[in-house]
């Protein structure tokens, strides 16, 4: 009976806390991350709309512990829990980053998840203001900051024009092999020599990598059927 009894005295609902302690962060978690996830999602990145909110939510909550369950405890470190959060998120951050031939992508990615667990925290500590600007500049960031990239700090263009035999057929292997080291497949055109009984791919392409050119010629020429390589 007397454990009862203390059980519901500590079951006491304050809905007043409850709304402003509780409900409205854990509520601006998943609108804030959420905001975030839909960028990443609408640019068909590794990790969406989900992943960010639930990335929100949950530092949310562990920091709302930290910062509401042990802070009135004395010889506890409040902390605590936020530094694991920082340190656990680092993980999850890591598993959006890949490997493609010889450049790496998904950085931006886990850089925006490690955003939307610090937005998290801020919420989780009613930093409220702190959450709602790192919000817009990290939405900033991810989309006009992109468009920026795209039009003013373009990276080099380049066209590869590639000359097999007649019978040759393995033109998606080709064009798979230079998305591997290039950013962007712009254009491609397919053309057959009937005089000289050959066929001709011309890609147009983007890349940042350093010495393309000689990084063409050397993975696609281990491909057989290939005659001529061109890059300009």
């Amino acid at each position: 009976m007397e454990l009862a009894e203390k059980f519901i005295s500590e079951m006491n609902f304050d809905l007043s806390a409850f709304i402003f302690d509780i409900l409205i962060p854990c509520f601006l978690a998943l609108i804030f991350g959420g905001l975030i996830g839909f960028q990443r999602e609408k640019a068909e990145r590794p990790a969406g709309l989900r992943t960010h909110t639930l990335v929100c939510l949950g530092s949310t909550v562990l920091t709302l512990i930290s910062y509401l369950g042990f802070s009135s405890m004395a010889g506890t470190d409040p902390s605590r829990i936020a530094a694991g959060v920082v340190t656990g998120i680092g993980f999850i951050g890591a598993g959006a980053i890949f490997r493609q031939g010889t450049l790496v992508k998904g950085i931006t990615t886990a850089a925006s998840i490690w955003i939307v667990a610090a937005i998290g925290m801020a919420l989780g500590t009613k930093l409220y203001y702190l959450a709602v600007m790192a919000t817009v500049l990290g939405f900033l960031t991810l989309s006009i900051l992109k468009y920026v990239e795209e039009k003013i700090i373009k990276p080099p263009d380049y066209t590869v024009k590639i000359t097999t035999l007649e019978n040759f057929t393995e033109f998606d292997k080709l064009i798979n092999l230079l998305k591997q080291i290039s950013l962007t497949v712009e254009s491609k055109k397919y053309e057959i020599d009937d005089e000289n009984n050959k066929r001709i791919l011309t890609v147009n392409i983007s890349s940042k990598q350093s010495g393309f050119s000689n990084l063409v010629i050397r993975r696609l020429g281990r491909v057989k059927g290939i005659e001529k390589i061109t890059v300009n």
